[in-house]
């Protein structure tokens, strides 16, 4: 079978970290998220100098996986670091067969022969119910946190690649996660990848 990778980009709130996990799971794959923030990151040379000042300040590292995430802060904006990203996805993608969420990977795999590129979203209210739930946060905050992060993500990518990251130009399958849950979104990706990579044939 001729290795394929599956991209998922989302709405905050969509719970698609999830959906990732459980779908490389159904699929026998390994699912990539915030290895390709640490391995970009290495390829750009920000792991070497930058990890070792964690213990100074804990929560350095998970705001760097965050910011590096979401494109927030202008280094990660540099055509290095945007190299570097898109090194690794290809790479990895010439490697094995995968599930990677977000990251521009759909961008950066638009001449890679066997993707499929999904997009999950939800309501705005879905979305600040799971988000309040998780995180434990006032509806409130959880709907800040949602509009700031969409933001984010949203300014990057098109940064990155031009496009708007809902546009459903460029994704294969779009998924509402709200009408199917989690586990029917996983389903409904699922089927659309067994079609689509022929994995039913010997």
């Amino acid at each position: 079978m001729k290795r394929f990778v599956i991209t998922i980009g989302r709405e905050f709130g969509c719970n698609a970290r999830e959906i990732g996990r459980q779908l490389a799971a159904k699929l026998n794959v390994k699912f990539y998220d915030r290895e390709l923030v640490d391995m970009a990151a290495q390829v750009a040379g920000v792991n070497n100098d930058f990890f070792e000042s964690a213990d100074e300040n804990p929560g350095l590292v998970e705001n760097f996986y965050t910011e590096f995430g979401y494109g927030a802060t202008r280094a990660f904006y540099s055509e290095q670091a945007i190299e570097a990203q898109a090194f690794v996805i290809r790479s990895i993608a010439n490697r094995e067969s995968c599930v990677m969420l977000g990251r521009c990977a759909d961008y950066f795999l638009q001449e890679f022969g066997t993707t499929m590129n999904a997009f999950v979203y939800a309501s705005l209210p879905y979305r600040i119910k799971h988000i309040a739930e998780a995180y434990d946060l006032t509806e409130k905050d959880a709907e800040t946190m949602i509009k700031r992060i969409d933001k984010k993500r949203h300014n990057y990518y098109k940064f990155v690649t031009g496009h708007n990251r809902g546009d459903r130009h460029g994704r294969n399958i779009m998924v509402d996660v709200e009408m199917f849950g989690v586990e029917g979104t996983v389903e409904l990706i699922y089927k659309a990848a067994e079609s689509r990579f022929k994995l039913t044939e010997e």
